[in-house]
């Protein structure tokens, strides 16, 4: 009698082979999930970091210079503009005896500095000569920097001074910078504030 030799298969069967491809796809998913999201969690970090560093880095410079205004070369008053989106002083910003004429001005989304020395015989502010860099990237629309108070000022919004304001009464300057990098994305606006009081106007 003949006799039959019996093979055990070692493959997959069809169930196995369709449970291990959706085991592989689960844990590919999850491992990819993860992965973005760290990403995502980094930008933000980046994000929140780098408008922190705009922010800082634009007040410290406008406290120090404000706080200096003085009055201009040719005698003109130290505060030339105080309105909303723009504050335009006499400061000696480069410690060379002479007073540059400094505006901060918001443009679209960006606050911009304009810096013009005197120059000439007798000497004169040309505005054809102003050099202007960007201090701040990102603000909000519609971004209005500066509220300006008067001598009565106490820190608890008594002596606000409503635009236009008049030159001569502001004594201090609150400026709040609102970034937003990414807008309707998260992290929300960063919101940076400070107030300057100018030191030549200061009240005893």
């Amino acid at each position: 009698m003949r006799d039959f030799e019996i093979f055990n298969s070692s493959g997959f069967t069809l169930l196995e082979v369709l449970v291990a491809m959706g085991l592989f796809i689960m844990i590919i998913t999850g491992v990819t999930s993860f992965i973005t999201m760290t990403f995502k969690s980094n930008d933000i970090i980046y994000t929140q970091l780098s408008a922190q560093k705009d922010a800082r880095s634009a007040l410290s410079g406008m406290v120090k210079e404000v706080r200096n205004a003085d009055s201009s070369s040719i005698g003109s008053y130290l505060i030339d503009t105080a309105a909303s989106s723009t504050l335009s002083f006499y400061s000696d910003i480069n410690s060379d005896t002479f007073r540059e004429r400094v505006r901060y001005f918001v443009s679209g989304n960006l606050l911009k500095k304009g810096v013009m020395s005197p120059s000439g015989t007798p000497l004169t502010y040309n505005p054809a000569n102003e050099v202007v860099t960007t201090v701040a990237h990102d603000l909000i629309p519609n971004s209005q920097p500066f509220q300006y108070f008067d001598a009565t000022y106490n820190g608890n919004g008594v002596g606000f001074l409503a635009q236009p304001v008049n030159v001569t009464d502001a004594r201090y300057i609150r400026i709040t910078i609102v970034i937003d990098q990414k807008p309707n994305v998260a992290p929300v606006p960063l919101t940076a504030s400070t107030e300057v009081e100018i030191r030549n106007l200061k009240v005893y």
